[in-house]
């Protein structure tokens, strides 16, 4: 298979998960009557929450098309490209809805196919300005080989998304009802008393290494180092709060604990990056950082994907995940109209970034079953395969695949604007004697 055909392929994998994800469980009916009236109701929509939400999750899914469209494009024609993701986000949008209307338990809307469209000219603007700063900073300063912003700024993108959306808190409180104003008094009145039971103990563990590669982003860039961590440090904590009060907007807890141990976290992070960036840097070179900094990354993957660390010891718990529906892209998340939906899919896409970005230029193996983006797949897949095992965990392939696309299209991006394999990564024994 040619390369050409390889990213024809994706593009006709991701209209397909998009098919599958907005046309599942149709119940299609050959009814025009019923069908006329759904179409003019189309064209007249009520907007309320759950319909933000609605359209918030459709951006998410039809960006992914976006971006996918653009960095599959053979002839590189950046502005091209972008207006031909968004006629086809476009017409597929409109093909999804016009089916809906033949359907008794599906709503076809104008609003839908609006935000379906934005989401697609949105994903291929983004990736397109994301490419050309890559192309840019091709042969200037870099820690790792490719542009800081590729590694910090998505794992730091990440960690704004749990902030907003907390995994362990990803339920909306019981009594929390109506606008987002409503839902943050709920939430807010529910804030106090602190309660060391609500600090979650795996975070700091995850937003640390956002506030060292927040401080490495801005090192890179020739920013003071004096001052620099302090003022990163500083932004990080009242982000940290700003999401947590955020949320409440969703409906969902919020709990200062979780704040402060958040900020706490980040501090620690920017200060460490202060203290010793500049030191590993000088211990470590070539393959040798390429490979601390791939490994490192890996082991974050995991405690990412196998929190609360808990194990699931109900065989029949386990055995009863293994179902159809789990290996149907999306499905899952279908069911679940909240923001967490929309967010965690963007989160596990933002994850894999840095992973793909440091493959693309320091391969694990030139050659073979561990050469190209082979070591984020075994990665992505083993995660999933944990969650069988893992305590209030759940295994859904749409979390592999999301994150499999999120190293793609790293890896694609940074091949695309020129960067080349400096070398293997993990070189075999027998070549290093």
């Amino acid at each position: 298979m040619t390369l050409r055909h390889r990213l024809l392929a994706a593009r006709l994998a991701y209209v397909a998960i998009v098919l599958i994800a907005t046309l599942a469980e149709l119940h299609f009916s050959p009814d025009l009557h019923t069908a006329g009236a759904r179409l003019r109701r189309a064209f007249l929509p009520a907007i309320g929450w759950s319909d933000a939400i609605d359209g918030l999750r459709n951006v998410a899914l039809f960006a992914g098309l976006g971006v996918l469209w653009v960095v599959t494009s053979v002839r590189g024609h950046l502005g091209d490209e972008i207006r031909r993701a968004t006629l086809v986000g476009l017409a597929l949008s409109a093909t999804v809805e016009g089916l809906q209307v033949f359907s008794p338990v599906r709503t076809a809307s104008i609003a839908d196919l609006i935000t379906n469209t934005l989401g697609a000219a949105a994903g291929a603007v983004t990736v397109a300005v994301v490419a050309a700063a890559t192309r840019q900073a091709k042969g200037a300063r870099s820690y790792l080989g490719v542009p800081a912003f590729l590694v910090g700024g998505a794992y730091g993108l990440a960690v704004l998304c749990e902030a907003l959306t907390p995994l362990m808190r990803s339920e909306p409180m019981p009594a929390a009802d109506g606008g987002p104003l409503a839902r943050l008094q709920t939430a807010w009145s529910a804030a106090l008393p602190l309660s060391p039971g609500q600090i979650p103990l795996s975070d700091p563990l995850l937003f640390a290494p956002a506030g060292f590669l927040a401080v490495m982003l801005f090192a890179e860039r020739g920013k003071s180092a004096r001052w620099m961590w302090a003022a990163v440090a500083a932004g990080g904590a009242v982000l940290a709060f700003a999401a947590e009060l955020g949320h409440g907007g969703f409906g969902l807890s919020v709990r200062w604990e979780a704040a402060a141990t958040n900020a706490v976290a980040f501090i620690l992070g920017a200060w460490a990056a202060h203290r010793w960036l500049a030191r590993l840097t000088q211990h470590l070179r070539g393959a040798a950082r390429a490979r601390a900094a791939i490994a490192a990354y890996v082991i974050l993957l995991f405690l990412w994907g196998w929190r609360p660390f808990l194990p699931e010891l109900d065989s029949r718990f386990i055995v009863a995940q293994i179902r159809l529906e789990r290996f149907l892209p999306l499905l899952s998340l279908s069911g679940r109209a909240d923001v967490f939906s929309a967010v965690h899919v963007a989160q596990a896409f933002l994850l894999f970034v840095p992973l793909g970005a440091l493959l693309a230029v320091w391969p694990a193996r030139l050659h073979g079953r561990w050469s190209h983006l082979w070591p984020a797949v075994w990665t992505a897949a083993a995660i999933e395969v944990g969650h069988l095992f893992v305590m209030n965990r759940f295994f859904d392939i749409t979390n592999a695949l999301v994150g499999i696309a999120g190293a793609g299209v790293a890896w694609l991006v940074v091949r695309r604007s020129g960067y080349a394999p400096y070398g293997e990564s993990f070189p075999r024994v027998s070549s290093e004697r």
